[in-house]
């Protein structure tokens, strides 16, 4: 077992560092904007300048788009199998981000209501189990480990209650690649303070700081996000419960080409098409 993934059953997250070299990163950066071009072309892009969020949020999965390189890349692909403990499968839940977005802790698991409570709350519903193995990968393509911008993630709290796990924020740099469960409660676009660059806010406080009391993102930002999960009951109901529920226009402009199935294959992953 690999430290990563060690780290990453201790505590819900783990960073591999080093896995891109900065040629790589540049060229990742070379096909965001290629795959934005495209988008905002297609029109599966819109940009939002609200108060602190200055973003391109993007539709259809990065399947399609030039950016795919990566998610086919064999280090990603192979990170995901480690931390699954199997062929990690895929179903579009893929995109990427340009610019600065939302922040707010939350999980990304199923939020359904059960005897008027969310399934996101600890223990209750039935993704709380050992078998639960849906991830994210994030890849951030410029330094975050003393700059604002990269995630903040709460240390075991995909089996703890919310408030529960020590707040850390993610020292990735370019080139590194974040994993987490899907349980595991994170806000991205953290800030980092000027006089306590490793002191993790809270959000609210994220919203209303002065921008001279921050340090800023050394580049414009640039993520990338995708979602890999073991082959049983719990991905099946997060497609259902979750997927098809809060990305129907994501999945509406997901037009795939007839060898999606071949393509995936070859690179390592098995493919479920949603539409």
């Amino acid at each position: 077992m690999s430290k990563e993934k060690s780290y990453f059953d201790n505590n819900g997250y783990a960073i591999y560092s080093n896995v891109f070299n900065q040629v790589e990163i540049q060229e990742f950066r070379d096909l965001v904007k290629r795959s934005l071009d495209e988008d905002l072309k297609l029109e599966r892009a819109e940009f939002i300048d609200l108060g602190k969020k200055n973003v391109y949020y993007t539709h259809g999965d990065m399947i399609i788009k030039p950016i795919s390189k990566l998610l086919f890349d064999k280090r990603i692909v192979n990170i995901a199998k480690e931390i699954i403990g199997d062929t990690p499968s895929y179903f579009g839940e893929g995109n990427y981000q340009v610019g600065v977005g939302d922040r707010g802790f939350h999980r990304d698991m199923v939020d359904e209501i059960v005897d008027g409570i969310s399934t996101r709350k600890y223990l209750h519903g039935p993704d709380w189990k050992d078998s639960y193995k849906i991830i994210r990968i994030g890849v951030y393509l410029q330094d975050h480990d003393k700059f604002s911008g990269g995630v903040k993630l709460e240390k075991g709290s995909n089996k703890l209650p919310f408030n529960k796990g020590k707040r850390v924020l993610a020292d990735t740099k370019a080139g590194d690649v974040v994993v987490w469960d899907l349980r595991t409660y994170h806000s991205g676009n953290s800030v980092r303070l000027k006089l306590f660059p490793n002191l993790p806010l809270g959000c609210r406080i994220e919203n209303i700081l002065p921008d001279s009391f921050a340090i800023p993102e050394p580049k414009e930002r640039n993520s990338v996000f995708m979602v890999f999960g073991a082959d049983n009951k719990h991905l099946d109901r997060h497609i259902e419960k979750h997927y098809k529920v809060k990305f129907k226009k994501h999945i509406s402009q997901s037009n795939y080409p007839k060898d999606i199935f071949e393509k995936c294959l070859k690179a390592g992953i098995k493919f479920k098409k949603i539409n």
